[in-house]
């Protein structure tokens, strides 16, 4: 299951990135389409789900020191989320607060890289070459 939520957030990711490049482009750009923002949070939001379920299965024993990973991930992707449902308020009535756009991609981008730790250190995960 933990896989699966990281293939989810990975997807929210692609997706958040292409967003972050059309607003670092400016007002006078074309906007992205309407629709892509709700699929971003969409699946952001699916992610999350996916991986608080994996973390109340049970994540594997490891003796990595990824233990707390799980939960710091989630605690992040959390704040992530609520600050993009802010900004989905924010967007209905002006131009998005960049320091909001920035504090939603910097927690979105830690939670996403403790997550990929935690994957890459747990039993099973992709082998070292």
């Amino acid at each position: 299951m933990l896989e699966f939520a990281f293939a989810i957030l990975c997807a929210a990711v692609l997706i958040g990135a292409g967003l972050a490049v059309a607003f670092l482009r400016g007002p006078q750009a074309k906007p992205p389409h309407r629709a892509i923002p709700p699929v971003h949070g969409a699946l952001g939001g699916a992610g999350l789900g996916a991986l608080l379920v994996a973390l109340r299965h049970g994540l594997p024993r490891t003796g990595m020191g990824t233990a707390g990973f799980g939960v710091i991930a989630a605690g992040l992707l959390g704040l992530a989320f609520a600050l993009g449902l802010a900004l989905g308020v924010a967007r209905r009535y002006r131009r998005l607060p960049g320091a909001l756009v920035g504090a939603h991609a910097s927690l979105a981008i830690a939670g996403f890289v403790v997550l990929l730790t935690l994957i890459a250190l747990s039993p099973g995960g992709p082998p070292a070459h």
